[in-house]
């Protein structure tokens, strides 16, 4: 398809999109999975040891047909649906820090160890270009975007346990997802071509408010310090909401230890 990327192709430079490794396949990772392949990377891993369940149909991109299924197999179907010149290769476990990373890495499992593993292993990599992690709850969601040039990921960073866990019924929206999702894109998008980008995002859907914080203007990676211009009332704070579930009531929760 000579115009596949015609819309785009003086804005999103192809050759950049080369391989990515998404970790967690759940509403975050079913949306990215699919825009990554859309937008024209080539080569996606995807890593996640859960098979799609019935109460996944409402939090996630996956179809019914996929009842079932490792969430690996899910996700390369519907990105080889949109792109099936994308070449997904599924990992159908927990990934953990004797597996392997690419340089270009975006994560949304539900078990913060789990993050802080996938960080510690990608800041210790000579060639790393971005990680990028995306956190939820039902209407709030953060981005934190590490580079080379700048990394707060510890500072985002809390243990599970610490995490208030919400309602199981009240956990996790679609449309949430589709915007973190879409942010984090976005973010990666940003950095690989040198534009500037916001390492912190925080986002709430329910009142609309908006926090960002750590712009690297990215011309050669200079770094702005100071905190967002915008007045930050009552409203921008992070309400007390949980951005990934807590331990309570998960199978995963000792895949991976932070070291």
């Amino acid at each position: 398809m000579r115009n596949r990327y015609l819309r785009n192709k003086d804005m999103i430079d192809q050759n950049k999109l080369d391989e990515l490794t998404i970790i967690g396949l759940g509403g975050v990772g079913s949306s990215l999975v699919i825009n990554a392949a859309i937008m024209g990377f080539k080569k996606i891993h995807v890593w996640d040891f859960d098979n799609l369940e019935e109460h996944n149909l409402s939090t996630t991109m996956y179809p019914e047909s996929c009842l079932g299924k490792p969430k690996t197999s899910a996700a390369k179907s519907v990105a080889n649906y949109f792109n099936d010149t994308c070449k997904v290769i599924t990992h159908n476990e927990a990934w953990t820090p004797d597996k392997p990373l690419t340089n270009k890495v975006m994560m949304g499992p539900d078990n913060m160890e789990v993050r802080h593993a996938v960080w510690n292993t990608w800041k210790d990599m000579n060639e790393r270009i971005f990680l990028i992690d995306m956190r939820m709850g039902a209407v709030t969601m953060e981005v934190i975007t590490c580079t080379p040039e700048k990394d707060i990921f510890f500072n985002t960073w809390k243990p599970s346990i610490d995490i208030p866990d919400e309602p199981c019924t009240e956990k996790h929206t679609i449309f949430t997802a589709g915007i973190v999702s879409g942010l984090g894109l976005s973010s990666a998008f940003n950095v690989l071509h040198n534009r500037p980008y916001y390492s912190y995002i925080w986002k709430s859907l329910s009142p609309l408010s908006f926090r960002k914080e750590h712009l690297v203007l990215n011309e050669r990676g200079v770094i702005n310090e100071t905190r967002s211009q915008e007045k930050k009332s009552s409203l921008c704070k992070p309400v007390n909401n949980a951005i990934v579930r807590s331990p309570k009531s998960r199978q995963d929760n000792d895949v991976v230890s932070a070291r």
